[in-house]
């Protein structure tokens, strides 16, 4: 049974599914629809068109599907899609896509955990199960993998890509893209996500190959020798396919190994 408190207001255009609970204060306008048990808690905005999946947790106070921070588009047309079972805390918000059309479209995916004041701007596309810890924020096309782990006030550049299973920790200034299985730290990339990667069940032989690759990394300046170097010392699993086709894919540059930071740095 769908519960909408009294001082709600929902648009007629909303469509709730069975179990929806709308709370005080809660202000739901344009083409919204709300998945089977989610619970949309006070003082929260959803506008359309937005799609919120079923068992989902926004608010207090959040604002899911609002218009596109752009100086040049007033998200007319533009949409918004969030997964089944996504925690959205306080003050989060989740802007919609600057293009119209479902392919443009802002996406956040099944089990991830926006917490309080986090900030996914217009056309990010994140994966399922990724987690922004407190004040992250994420610029316009932005795109984040899978699992992927965003310390307290960090702040992602837009464009930017972040690979599965990649950590970055708080208050990091991410220009640059970030690959698979990486721990991003002191304004580089310190090592491999070793806890994350245990975690996500992955065997020792991957693993093994995980740090290999990020040995190598940190071993050669020039990224296309640190991939020739991958292919040579590291077996060929699909952990190692993925980590270079993401370096080897066009984006915004790598982001570099402190080690290197640390020796520009003592010049």
């Amino acid at each position: 049974m769908t519960e909408i408190h009294a001082t709600a207001i929902v648009d007629k255009q909303a469509e709730l599914g069975d179990g929806v609970k709308i709370g005080p204060y809660v202000v739901i306008t344009g083409h919204v629809v709300i998945g089977d048990g989610t619970v949309i808690d006070s003082h929260s905005v959803i506008q359309g068109h937005t799609v919120v999946g079923r068992n989902c947790k926004i608010g207090p106070a959040a604002y899911v599907g609002i218009n596109p921070q752009h100086r040049s588009n007033s998200g007319d047309g533009t949409s918004c899609y969030i997964g089944d079972n996504v925690v959205i805390r306080e003050t989060a918000q989740v802007n919609r896509s600057t293009k119209p059309g479902e392919e443009a479209a802002t996406r956040v995916g099944n089990n991830c955990y926006l917490m309080a004041g986090s900030h996914v701007a217009h056309d990010c596309r994140l994966g399922e199960n990724v987690t922004l810890a407190n004040a992250a924020l994420l610029g316009g096309h932005v795109t984040v993998g899978n699992q992927v782990f965003i310390g307290g006030g960090a702040g992602i550049h837009q464009f930017t890509r972040i690979g599965r299973l990649a950590m970055v920790a708080g208050l990091e200034q991410v220009t640059h893209d970030i690959p698979p299985f990486a721990a991003a730290r002191y304004g580089g990339l310190k090592g491999y996500n070793a806890i994350g990667c245990k975690r996500s069940g992955f065997d020792a032989e991957s693993i093994q190959v995980i740090r290999e690759c990020y040995r190598c990394y940190h071993s050669h300046r020039l990224v296309a020798s640190a991939i020739e170097a991958m292919k040579v010392n590291a077996a060929n699993l699909p952990v190692r396919g993925e980590i270079i086709g993401f370096m080897e894919a066009n984006g915004r540059g790598l982001r570099p190994s402190v080690h290197f930071r640390s020796l520009k740095n003592a010049d």
